[in-house]
């Protein structure tokens, strides 16, 4: 699994979760390159799957952490939301009523 399939299969959260995990862990976050980049569409289905409890919520905080470290993820479009979703400690903790509100702004 090469580094772009492996964000992909990461960030829609996707059934070779761990190996991806593995791939991103042992390539660097190449600042030159953009590898993939978060689309509203995936960006409302990850936070979807987390309010119907398919994903938890310290998974979609680490998720979140992730997408904002790497270089080669292109988040520009909903910086604000991941910065709010990976920074519990400014943002206050992140409960479903929180992300029922950030799917309703994101739909906007």
């Amino acid at each position: 699994m090469n580094t772009q399939k492996a964000l992909a299969e990461f960030i829609t959260f996707g059934e070779h979760r761990d190996e991806a995990i593995s791939v991103i862990v042992s390539s660097p976050a190449d600042s030159n390159k953009t590898h993939y980049t978060l689309s509203t569409e995936v960006l409302i289905d990850v936070l979807k799957r987390c309010l119907s409890n398919e994903i938890d919520l310290d998974d979609l905080e680490l998720w979140a952490n992730v997408i904002e470290s790497r270089d080669d993820i292109d988040c520009t479009e909903h910086e604000g939301f991941i910065y709010a979703l990976s920074n519990s400690e400014q943002m206050g903790e992140l409960n479903h009523q929180k992300l029922a509100q950030i799917v309703a702004l994101v739909k906007v």
